[in-house]
């Protein structure tokens, strides 16, 4: 296995030992380190987030939701292509849909089922205002976003701190996930 699943040192072949002292350790690898930074990625693979997606708030409807026009768009351990890039989707007000492939490929060329088992947002705030995103896994493939800002937007002057759904138009809104 590799990203995006979760894997042990056994996926690596396991601890391995010398079978001599290497004999030139410029260009021999002893089993000692090689064993440290199997384990170190193999562990990584439990905890690293495996993508992030940004997309602009939208006034929902038959608009759609749009990327942002420059900046970061997408990314993914198993690339940036169209294809593996999260779908998003306006749901209600202060609701988003992510949805991510059904499976991916990895750098080697072997197909994957995707997984999403963590989620987390920011939104990004053009003014200075109080705006807030949160996310959920909501489906393997599936992240739930939800979306606030305080109730007196979008005057800053009028803040409440109280906040209320909102869909965010034109705010850059960030999903991580694992």
């Amino acid at each position: 296995m590799t990203l995006p699943d979760k894997d042990s040192i056994e996926t690596y072949g396991g601890a391995l030992e010398d079978y001599s002292e290497p004999v030139n350790p410029k260009t021999d690898e002893s089993a000692a380190y090689r064993n440290k930074y199997a384990a170190n990625v193999a562990m990584m693979t439990h905890t690293i987030p495996r993508g992030a997606r940004s997309f602009l708030g939208t006034t929902g409807g038959a608009t759609g939701v749009a990327d942002p026009t420059s900046g970061f768009i997408h990314d993914n351990v198993y690339g940036d292509a169209g294809s593996v890039k999260l779908i998003a989707s306006y749901v209600t007000t202060g609701t988003y849909f992510l949805t991510a492939p059904t499976a991916v490929n990895d750098e080697l060329g072997v197909q994957h089922l995707t997984n999403i088992r963590r989620a987390w947002a920011a939104a990004e705030s053009s003014d200075g205002y109080l705006r807030v995103a949160n996310a959920k896994v909501s489906g393997a493939q599936q992240i739930t976003v939800y979306t606030y800002e305080d109730t007196g937007a979008p005057a800053a002057a009028a803040a409440t701190g109280l906040l209320k759904p909102s869909q965010l138009v034109g705010q850059v809104i960030t999903v991580f996930f694992i």
